[in-house]
């Protein structure tokens, strides 16, 4: 089924609101203030979701080569296991995805015994398994304040399917004319991203709202996986242009909305969004070097333009 650590995967291959005065050193949409994300004594580590507490959930390998799950709040770092997930650095193995103002994570990881992707949230010490009815396979990849999840799962056919969790009901959410979708974040005002399948084998994003399908793709772009969205509407997505290369981008809710294709400026090739929070402080990942043989991607923090502070 999809998956969104895209250094591995493609690698290989509205709320209107008024408008406000902004800074004169930065534009609307702008994306500014790079900095790597380090979980402390981690080799490697990978921002999916921030919160608007601007509490990090993701992963991180260790200097032993063990992939974790994480919460990371500055430099403080929570290290989290669980029982039968694959731990082996890589796309299958565990990480949180989403994460809300409670500190509650969703993520999933290849089960060792069943060879199977659970999903799962965690909270209080505590883990609660995701499954959507007739599902042999589910990730959960975004959660919002109120508790609700969002992700994607694999029938018995294997056709996949998105699934919105919400008062411990699950329903199906499928593009109407595409196929494989994958719902990714959702917001407080119950707004949802996903991503399917085209007819033409690429992938499209769409912003569903009151069971309506709106396509969102970023213009003059092959492949749109949008991410996350915030309490007003802005999105971070992940896009591929046509030499193959990958770039974030961020859509701010304003005027319309403006849409702005980012790289880190350390990144070579392949800038990856996934988080985004009310503050627009965005996070994600970047390749350092070129090609697989290179070092492993380095996550990041960015800041997009521009909202006031008590946004």
């Amino acid at each position: 089924m999809t998956n969104r650590n895209l250094t591995f995967s493609l690698g290989a291959v509205l709320l209107t609101i008024a408008a406000l005065a902004l800074p004169a050193s930065e534009s609307p949409g702008s994306v500014s203030g790079f900095k790597n994300v380090n979980a402390p004594g981690a080799v490697e580590t990978d921002p999916y979701a921030i919160n608007h507490l601007g509490a990090i959930a993701g992963d991180y390998v260790d200097s032993s080569g063990v992939q974790h799950g994480m919460i990371l709040r500055g430099k403080s770092l929570t290290t989290i296991d669980r029982q039968n997930c694959s731990n082996t650095p890589g796309a299958t193995a565990i990480a949180f995805y989403g994460i809300n103002r409670a500190g509650t994570v969703v993520g999933w990881c290849q089960d060792t015994v069943t060879g199977v992707n659970d999903a799962f949230s965690f909270s209080k010490g505590q883990f609660t398994t995701i499954l959507p009815p007739g599902a042999t396979s589910t990730q959960a990849h975004g959660i919002n304040d109120k508790g609700q999840i969002v992700g994607a799962f694999l029938d018995s056919a294997s056709n996949q399917h998105g699934f919105l969790l919400s008062g411990g009901k699950y329903t199906t959410l499928d593009v109407p004319g595409e196929s494989s979708s994958d719902a990714w974040g959702i917001n407080n005002s119950g707004l949802i991203t996903i991503f399917a399948l085209n007819s033409g084998g690429n992938y499209d994003s769409f912003l569903l709202q009151n069971k309506k399908y709106t396509k969102i793709n970023v213009k003059g772009e092959i492949q749109n996986f949008v991410a996350a969205i915030d309490s007003f509407g802005d999105r971070v997505y992940t896009v591929v242009d046509a030499s193959n290369n990958v770039h974030g981008a961020f859509f701010l809710n304003i005027k319309g909305g403006t849409y702005t294709v980012f790289d880190d400026p350390k990144g070579v090739g392949t800038t990856e969004a996934f988080g985004l929070n009310d503050k627009l402080k965005i996070v994600g990942r970047y390749a350092p070097t070129a090609g697989p043989s290179g070092p492993p991607a380095q996550g990041y923090s960015a800041v997009g333009c521009c909202r006031p502070e008590n946004r």
